[in-house]
């Protein structure tokens, strides 16, 4: 498995983060897990891309909540199945997954109503920017590109076609028109 990369996006004039990613590819496949606003709600999973980068078609799918061991759906293709406590990722990978998905938070995100993200909140207020649930660490916002309306940053190794192909398939309202 490769080295975790990462993808944010944060708009100043709107709600803030609209999606946070972190990715792992492994073959064929890519795994991860994703966080963003979805209709008024904060959601956040763990996801698979089989057969990525391979001839087949790429399916896709994603836990039901924020834990790799939960419930976990075929989101794509188009009709959802669920396969309730049965994962899809090969032994062992789960745990990775988990321990990019730790690592990633820590580097990248705060939490609103965690008071060791105090000072990012106060720093957010300060300075007048949307931070709803989470946002991203006031330290690491330079890192973004500021040129859209949406700043964004994405790790030189990240595929960016990866992100493209998630938001055609996840819940976040930072979607692609289907």
């Amino acid at each position: 498995m490769n080295e975790p990369a990462a993808y944010l996006a944060y708009q100043p004039d709107g709600p803030g983060l609209v999606c946070a990613v972190m990715v792992l590819v492994d073959g064929p496949n890519v795994y991860g897990w994703y966080a963003g606003p979805s209709r008024g709600q904060y959601v956040s999973a763990f996801f698979m891309l089989e057969h990525y980068y391979s001839p087949h078609e790429t399916a896709f799918y994603r836990t039901i909540g924020d834990d790799v061991y939960d419930d976990w759906v075929l989101a794509y293709p188009p009709r959802e199945i669920e396969l309730g406590a049965r994962s899809p990722l090969p032994e062992g990978v789960g745990h990775a997954l988990e321990r990019a998905q730790d690592a990633f938070v820590a580097e990248w995100l705060v939490y609103r109503d965690d008071p060791a993200s105090a000072a990012d909140v106060e720093w957010y207020r300060a300075r007048n920017l949307p931070l709803a649930h989470a946002g991203i660490r006031c330290d690491k916002l330079p890192k973004l590109t500021e040129a859209q309306l949406t700043w964004t940053y994405a790790s030189p190794t990240l595929d960016l076609n990866i992100v493209d192909c998630l938001r055609k398939r996840w819940p976040l309202d930072f979607a692609l028109a289907a």
